[in-house]
């Protein structure tokens, strides 16, 4: 109730704050799913090594945003009311420090990305904060390729079918549901003759599972600009995701993941053979 509380308060404030223009290209979002996501941060303690974070899939007739619930908030306070944000950050510290990677705004944004399907049209467009620096890279859009089956089970309250596919250097398996035909999903899987609300790829280090939908009083869907006021490197695909891999698997990033995440820092045998990667994995790994 407390998380949902603050939730609204940021809310409040961002809806608020719009006048800013720190949204451009704006449309109707016609629908938002919000789904658990679930990544493992050291694939040598997959069971203990992981984190949850509420994310959201924002749909418009042309265009949909992807990204952490909580982080969304967070940096839209941040931008649009510095001293709040500060003000609620200090707060959590009030509490007991054990639990503050638990409360605080900062680490309940863990998942950074912003992912926009068809933006620019015809494009994915990503955005992300690490190794404190903003980046942002565009792509041709391409879409996967899944094999249908007719195996189908039931996730809140919709009947959906299963689905597989190799994309992006992984194999996943999603469930979709025909009751919502909207070709999305989370992440950048999409495609399907339904709505997506289950996926994981065959490793399970990333997973997705929808737990609510909401069509009413819906904010507007958008590209969020205010990154730009700041600066943001405006790199290849592959630069993007070399300079992740290189940040996420070096100590620091490695101290991150086990202080944002569940477990502990890995020690330095184990750190030899962590392989910690993004959803996908097909870019350069060089260091």
């Amino acid at each position: 109730m407390k998380r949902l509380l603050t939730y609204i308060i940021l809310a409040t404030v961002v809806m608020a704050a719009n006048a800013d223009n720190w949204v451009r290209d704006t449309e109707p979002a016609i629908l938002e799913v919000h789904y658990t996501r679930t990544e493992v941060t050291d694939t040598t303690k997959r069971a203990t090594n992981y984190y949850k974070e509420e994310t959201m899939l924002r749909i418009g007739n042309g265009m949909s945003l992807y990204c952490s619930v909580p982080r969304f908030y967070r940096d839209s306070l941040m931008h649009n009311n510095p001293k709040l944000y500060f003000q609620m950050e200090a707060a959590s510290f009030e509490k007991d420090p054990r639990e503050h990677d638990r409360t605080s705004l900062e680490r309940s944004g863990r998942y950074g990305s912003f992912i926009y399907k068809n933006y620019p049209e015809g494009k994915v467009t990503e955005t992300a904060y690490f190794e404190m620096e903003d980046w942002r890279y565009d792509e041709d859009w391409e879409k996967p390729e899944w094999d249908i089956s007719d195996e189908s089970k039931e996730i809140i309250g919709y009947q959906c079918f299963k689905a597989t596919t190799d994309y992006r250097g992984r194999r996943w398996t999603a469930w979709f549901t025909p009751e919502i035909p909207i070709q999305d999903g989370p992440w950048k899987l999409c495609g399907l003759p339904g709505l997506i609300l289950e996926a994981e790829d065959n490793h399970r280090e990333y997973r997705f599972v929808a737990n609510g939908l909401k069509q009413n009083g819906l904010a507007e869907v958008g590209f969020f600009c205010y990154r730009e006021k700041r600066g943001v490197n405006n790199v290849t695909r592959d630069k993007f995701f070399n300079s992740w891999w290189k940040y996420a698997n070096s100590n620091f990033g490695a101290k991150m993941a086990s202080m944002f995440g569940r477990g502990s820092q890995p020690t330095a045998a184990e750190k030899k053979e962590q392989h910690r990667d993004k959803e996908e994995t097909n870019y350069p790994h060089d260091l």
